[in-house]
């Protein structure tokens, strides 16, 4: 179902070498014109004006190779999120963050990845395998060294990955979780395989009678409460599955047409799933009921990920990053600096850092949420009669621009939320800027965008009922 593609720095080497190599030789040019010149008889007043220009074309030489680079990486420094090296082209499947520094990442060809610098470099683990791995799993209450892998078989690990030991042999499993060390659950085909003992033992039972149906997801909620996504792909339809006994008995709770590839709930009651052309559905009632969600994706999202109650992440096709900040009702598009394939995120809400990461083996990491960087600042003290959103400046810019706004005593609750919005020409929300509760007063944000390109874009202020949209033009 999906390519393989790698995103690599390599082009950018090249581009970089070759307009260091062009300066370098302008440099040898002109320190050969001023030798050959040196040569000839001068007078010393003439020997210093040379000297003088020589050292200043030097240090001109050196700013502009400094602009060069900075420009040159200018997307990446200021993006949401940045790529990191993997050291493996593989496609990744699943990341697991045990700690704000403790991660593991897993992949095709049984890869399997560690870093404890918060996903800033990464080590090679022993492959268990040399299948696919489509989960990797880490118990949080074994400290980051107990954990488990799906792949053709499960695989067991007590020392932080360095070692497997087979526990199921056969049968190709597409997810698995633990509620902790000793019980836990993997999934393949119509079979749950249940462990109280640490893997040592599985117990298989069918959850659907239903031989078209083959499991894509388990996860446990809170408790005794477990759901399972499954996928009739022949009949492009999709079912979930609840139990209240951890595993005991299974109940089919809803059905829809379309694939869906991934779910996950916050609680015991509200979740979402996401699937095939940007399909989203969110339930509040424990599953019995969807409700369908309207994202500014059109791609195939394959991973849901709950930060917190209100914080929620998916991810897609296409190097696809969406953000949610009330509980998966309304979403807005982050910048990505890949355009592959992103298949696993994990975000910690304490500090917002976050891994994600997709085909080629790419990883993206993050310490702010996705969030670009802005910072709203208060600009007075007086309160206005009434709601404006001002004329961003400068406009054109390059990379950055100050909006300002303000919202009156009258038309909001003390407090109430605003939102403040980047929308490309295309009604894509590219940027969420202002996402808070208020008082009343008049306010101002930098808007840096280094990680968009040149276009026209639309900037909408949102509070209470008002709403005003503006054009802001990026040149670059």
């Amino acid at each position: 179902m999906f390519s393989q593609s790698e995103t690599t720095w390599e082009g950018l080497r090249k581009v970089s070498s070759s307009g260091e190599l062009t300066l370098k030789s302008g440099i040898k040019k002109l320190l050969l014109t001023h030798r050959i010149a040196s040569s000839q008889p001068m007078s010393m007043k003439l020997k210093q004006k040379v000297s003088e220009r020589t050292k200043k074309m030097k240090k001109l030489l050196k700013f502009i190779i400094i602009i060069f680079t900075i420009s040159l990486f200018h997307n990446f420094t200021f993006s949401q999120w940045v790529q990191v090296t993997s050291g493996t082209s593989n496609f990744l499947t699943s990341v697991q963050c045990i700690t704000g520094t403790i991660n593991y990442a897993a992949g095709f060809s049984g890869t399997v990845l560690k870093s404890t610098n918060s996903g800033q470099s990464w080590i090679s683990l022993t492959s268990p395998s040399s299948s696919n791995i489509n989960k990797i799993f880490f118990s949080p209450t074994g400290s980051g060294t107990t954990g488990w892998v799906a792949t053709t078989g499960v695989y067991k690990s007590t020392n932080g990955g360095v070692n497997w030991v087979q526990q199921i042999a056969t049968g190709s499993f597409a997810d698995l979780a633990f509620v902790d060390v000793n019980t836990g659950f993997a999934v393949r085909s119509t079979i749950v395989s249940k462990t109280t003992n640490g893997g040592t033992n599985f117990a298989n039972t069918n959850y659907t009678s239903n031989n078209l149906i083959s499991a894509n997801k388990i996860i446990h909620v809170t408790g005794q409460t477990l759901i399972i996504l499954g996928v009739d792909n022949a009949n492009d339809t999709t079912f979930v599955f609840k139990s209240t006994n951890l595993g005991d008995s299974w109940s089919q709770i809803f059905k829809t047409p379309g694939v869906f590839f991934e779910i996950n709930f916050v609680n015991t009651t509200t979740g979402i799933m996401c699937g095939d052309n940007g399909s989203v559905k969110r339930t509040t009632n424990g599953g019995t009921a969807w409700n369908n969600i309207t994202t500014p994706a059109s791609v195939d999202l394959l991973d849901v990920h709950y930060a917190s109650t209100n914080i929620v992440y998916m991810v897609g096709s296409g190097g696809t990053i969406l953000k949610s900040t009330n509980a998966g009702v309304n979403w807005f598009t982050q910048v990505s600096p890949v355009t592959s394939n992103l298949r696993s995120i994990h975000v910690f809400p304490q500090d917002d850092n976050g891994i994600l990461l997709g085909a080629g083996g790419t990883i993206l990491r993050t310490t702010n949420g996705g969030n670009v960087p802005t910072g709203i600042q208060p600009t007075g003290n007086e309160i206005p009669e009434k709601f404006s959103l001002s004329q961003n400046y400068p406009n054109p810019f390059n990379p950055s621009t100050k909006i300002s706004f303000s919202i009156p005593s009258s038309g909001l609750n003390n407090g109430s939320n605003v939102r403040l919005a980047v929308f490309d020409i295309l009604g894509k929300e590219v940027a969420l800027l202002v996402n808070e509760n208020l008082s009343p007063g008049n306010y101002s944000i930098d808007f840096d965008a280094s990680s968009l390109p040149t276009g026209t874009y639309l900037y909408r202020l949102t509070a209470g009922e008002f709403t005003n949209t503006k054009k802001l033009v990026l040149i670059k």
